[in-house]
């Protein structure tokens, strides 16, 4: 399945990691101020999008010579330019989005950049967040196998409502048909122990977090 790639304005700590993940995604799209970090780092997307207000001249200069497609929204407008990435991420025919430099300095647009994960769910895309030390989905009700992620921590976070009739088969920690209620911590930190482990979800979504480790 094609694969697209976005870029907010958020940390991004090691260029080598970044140059090398993006060689796995057919489109790369840039919200507005990650524009200037990415020609750090030596990356070009196919799209810059957002109202440009953070792009610097130099960054904005390089991507109209490397002919990257600008699409320039008014300053004034009622989505942020992590969603209209993600729109365009849609338009294009896209279904499996990653977003990078979803963690920053501000709080609010750290949450929001998260909560991206239930807006793209609701338009029935798949949208994953990674950087160097993280990466993070949604699990929706049904069976959903990790492979190949033995030794590493992972995180089970509710999101939205109760999740119930967890089973978690493989971890350190295992649950069998348990209730997970909103703002719990019973599932956080617990490690991958088998070469493929399995979650089990009965109703509701949760947030998984594998931490540690190559991604």
């Amino acid at each position: 399945m094609a694969k697209c790639c976005i870029f907010v304005n958020g940390n991004m700590k090691s260029k080598k990691f970044y140059k090398e993940k993006v060689l796995d995604y057919e489109l790369v799209i840039s919200a507005d101020g990650a524009s200037n970090r990415l020609y750090e780092i030596g990356i070009i997307p196919d799209f810059i999008v957002g109202d440009l207000d953070s792009i610097n001249k130099v960054s904005y200069d390089f991507y109209k010579l490397k002919e990257t497609k600008f699409i320039k929204f008014p300053s004034k407008k009622d989505k942020t330019d992590t969603e209209i990435a993600i729109d365009l991420a849609k338009e294009k025919g896209y279904k499996d989005v990653t977003l990078m430099g979803f963690i920053g300095n501000r709080l609010d647009h750290m949450l929001g950049n998260i909560f991206m994960m239930y807006y793209a769910d609701k338009q029935d895309l798949n949208l994953n967040l990674i950087d160097e030390d993280n990466m993070a989905w949604i699990i929706s009700p049904g069976k959903t196998v990790i492979k190949k992620e033995k030794g590493r921590t992972i995180s089970f976070i509710n999101f939205g409502v109760d999740a119930k009739g967890i089973s978690l088969t493989g971890f350190a920690y295992p649950l069998s048909n348990y209730n997970l209620q909103l703002g719990s911590t019973r599932c956080i930190s617990n490690i991958v122990e088998s070469e493929e482990a399995i979650i089990e979800l009965k109703e509701g979504k949760l947030i998984a977090i594998l931490t540690n480790g190559k991604l």
